[in-house]
């Protein structure tokens, strides 16, 4: 319940709502769900309004750090794609070794990787060009195109992959900003602290409650990756709870018949 000096629940009971994705209309890799509701919730006064919170989260560790997004590198005009899943950075050398092995033209070529500088390596008898690759954050390569026999990292790799979860409505018209000061109706941040193939559990001590500005005849839950990205759960499920609690709006206005109670009358002027 939510610890606020308007907040009046006592004789206003709030609503847990249960989600699982499984049970809403799903898009985007199953990161965007809509859940339609029989019963619109929405305050039964004029002088009642609404706040929400995620007040927990259970969330698979099914997505990669490695997607169709960020797996590729090009040496002379020949496009290396690693597949999809998750790595680290021997797993990217290993594959990566694998196919210029595959490739007549880059049999020759090698990459190592330095756990002391975190950095990525390619080494050949002859010039290459390094090209491009959609993996710059990844293998800390922000410099290309390079030719060379010896290209190493400018910057250290970074393979760690999203390192939160972004739990974001559409529609419930939440006023929480992002780094730009834009809003962006994100509802919680769950930081990704298990590793992979685990759940991720998120539950707050402390619930944050957010004022609602709209009644909901349905939900839309969205995750999110720290680009603004859907996140892939490669067809797993998450579920979390939203508590919706009432509180009684403050009135601005001054009730003058009290504030000036005990006043005389031949004291009192006219507003």
């Amino acid at each position: 319940m939510p610890t606020h000096a308007s907040n009046d629940t006592a004789t206003h009971s709030g609503v847990n709502v249960y989600l699982q994705s499984k049970d809403g209309l799903s898009t985007d890799n199953n990161s965007n769900c809509n859940f339609y509701l029989d019963t619109i919730i929405t305050p039964d006064r004029a002088d009642l309004g609404m706040m929400v919170s995620v007040i927990d989260a259970e969330i698979p560790y099914s997505f990669y750090n490695i997607t169709a997004k960020n797996n590729s590198l090009t040496l002379n005009d020949i496009v290396l794609e690693l597949t999809e899943r998750n790595y680290n950075a021997y797993n990217i050398v290993d594959e990566f070794n694998s196919l210029f092995k595959s490739k007549p033209t880059l049999s020759n070529v090698v990459m190592s990787f330095d756990d002391n500088s975190n950095k990525f390596t390619i080494t050949s008898p002859s010039e290459v060009t390094l090209v491009s690759t959609t993996m710059s954050e990844e293998l800390g390569a922000t410099n290309l195109p390079q030719t060379t026999d010896s290209y190493t990292s400018n910057q250290a790799c970074n393979l760690s992959g999203t390192s939160s979860i972004y739990i974001r409505s559409d529609n419930m018209n939440v006023r929480n900003i992002n780094s730009f000061g834009k809003n962006n109706g994100v509802l919680s941040k769950v930081l990704v602290t298990s590793p992979p193939g685990n759940f991720i559990f998120y539950q707050p001590s402390t619930p944050q409650y957010f004022v609602l500005n709209n009644p909901l005849s349905y939900i839309n839950i969205q995750m999110l990756n720290d680009d603004n990205e859907f996140i892939d759960f490669n067809g797993l499920n998450w579920s979390l709870t939203l508590s919706i609690e009432f509180f009684r709006k403050r009135d601005d206005s001054i009730n003058y018949k009290y504030y000036l109670d005990g006043v005389p009358d031949n004291q009192i002027k006219d507003v």
